[in-house]
């Protein structure tokens, strides 16, 4: 697994920025929104401290402790921070298959890699009996996504609690991917257990991807682990924390935004998944997304490039993913293009 290889954001992103006015089925997040677009104040004072404000104005939107939260450049650099801070050298990290490759890519470079895997005839559901039988006394870390990326279904709370305690009882931690948990009313998984760790940000929920506002939260004393740690990577940026400021003034109306983009384009992809006898799904349980199963006769990425080429469409192929035979579909940013950009899935196939 090299560090220096990303297949998914390799194949999607010249697809995303190619200006050809394809119907988008792909983007998991809400549209951006532009600094233009936001009252953002000067920067006040030393360097630390408007990271400093960005980390209070988080916990209080979160309801938690400021000492249980640490700003990190993004959730994928809040990822690589966790993995960074708790990785031993010569242990495991057990990661879930299928997964955001960044995240794999960042513990391969780590340490040996364990898959537990979620299976689609199992509706993605988290797989314990994987976890019991992978994670030892070797294990620094367990990754997941909550709810699961590509499939947007979210795990029973019993699940998570039961991946903590296994983990626990070997001396490790459980990091969750909890960037669309704002897009649905379920609870975060902060505070659920001492060995857990949640990392998110503000990209997908409020189009704040050129801001990199991202967040570790966990217990006070790993908190302070992190925040230690972070002195490796630099100084916390306080441009981009003067940005997160900003969103987070408006913050109920970006999530709100975010909740009613995501439930908006639900019912004509059910109906087109019900329509249509060789396409099968389980239905998400929150983001605007879901990982959609293909004909076996269909090879996805073959299909997701014609369906770009010929049809207009975009969507990404589950292959990237490491869900071969799938898609994964967005309707957040189609707008009035969904209808379309369905019946051109279709023609398609």
């Amino acid at each position: 697994m090299k560090f220096d290889t990303n297949e998914y954001l390799s194949w999607y992103i010249p697809r995303a920025m190619a200006g050809d006015d394809a119907i988008n089925l792909h983007s998991s997040g809400v549209p951006m929104v532009l600094p233009s677009e936001l009252d953002i104040d000067g920067i006040v004072g030393n360097p630390f401290e408007t990271p400093a404000r960005l980390e209070h104005a988080l916990a209080a939107w979160l309801g938690i402790e400021p000492k249980e939260i640490v700003f990190t450049p993004g959730g994928t650099g809040g990822t690589l921070l966790a993995l960074l801070t708790l990785a031993r050298p010569g242990g495991n990290i057990v990661v879930e298959k299928p997964i955001y490759e960044p995240m794999l890519r960042q513990a391969a470079a780590l340490g040996e890699i364990r898959r537990m895997e979620r299976r689609f005839e199992n509706r993605w559901k988290l797989p314990l009996q994987d976890a019991r039988r992978l994670i030892d006394d070797n294990t620094s870390v367990v990754m997941i996504t909550e709810p699961h990326n590509p499939s947007s279904v979210l795990s029973p709370r019993s699940d998570i609690e039961e991946m903590a305690r296994v983990a626990a009882e070997h001396g490790a931690v459980l990091l969750i991917n909890e960037v669309y948990g704002q897009f649905c009313e379920a609870p975060s998984y902060h505070g659920l257990a001492k060995n857990m760790v949640v990392v998110s940000s503000l990209s997908k929920l409020a189009g704040a991807y050129w801001a990199r506002v991202g967040w570790l939260s966990s217990t006070k004393e790993l908190s302070a682990r992190f925040k230690a740690a972070h002195m490796n990577m630099g100084m916390p940026a306080a441009p981009t924390a003067q940005a997160g400021l900003a969103f987070l003034k408006d913050i109920d109306r970006f999530r709100n935004r975010a909740i009613e983009l995501s439930a908006g384009g639900l019912k004509e992809v059910r109906e087109m998944v019900a329509n249509t006898p060789s396409l099968s799904w389980h239905e998400p349980d929150a983001a605007g997304f879901a990982c959609i199963q293909l004909p076996a006769r269909i090879d996805d990425l073959e299909f997701a490039n014609r369906l770009h080429k010929d049809h207009g469409v975009l969507v990404v192929p589950g292959g990237c993913f490491e869900a071969p035979g799938t898609v994964r579909l967005s309707w957040i940013q189609a707008g009035d293009r969904l209808s379309e950009g369905l019946a051109e899935f279709i023609k398609a196939m």
